[in-house]
C-alpha cells in the first residue's frame, strides 16, 4: 500500500473540507477507522502479501469440504492475517 490509511483517510478529509479552521484530520481519521472495525469491516491492499497468500495456502484442507466453506476459511485466514 502507498501510504498510512490513517493519513491518507485524513488527507480525503482535509480535502474535502472546505472550512477555514484548522482541524485534526487524524483524529477524525482514527475515528473512522475505530467505526469501521466496530461494524466488523477492515482495511485490506487489494493485492494480498506474501503472509496473506501463505495464510490462505495453509488454510486448504484435505477431504470433502463445501466450496462456500472453504472459501470462507481461507478469505478468514488471509483478512487475519497482518503483513
Amino acid at each position: 500500500m502507498s501510504g498510512n490509511i490513517e493519513n491518507i483517510i485524513a488527507e480525503a478529509i482535509q480535502k474535502a473540507d472546505s472550512s477555514y479552521f484548522f482541524e485534526n484530520y487524524n483524529k477524525q481519521a482514527k475515528a473512522v477507522l475505530a467505526a469501521l472495525v466496530k461494524e466488523g469491516f477492515t482495511i485490506t491492499p487489494k493485492k494480498p502479501t506474501e503472509k496473506q497468500l501463505e495464510a490462505g495456502k495453509a488454510a486448504v484442507t484435505r477431504g470433502r469440504v463445501r466450496p462456500s466453506e472453504l472459501v470462507e476459511t481461507i478469505y478468514t485466514q488471509m483478512i487475519n492475517t497482518k503483513g
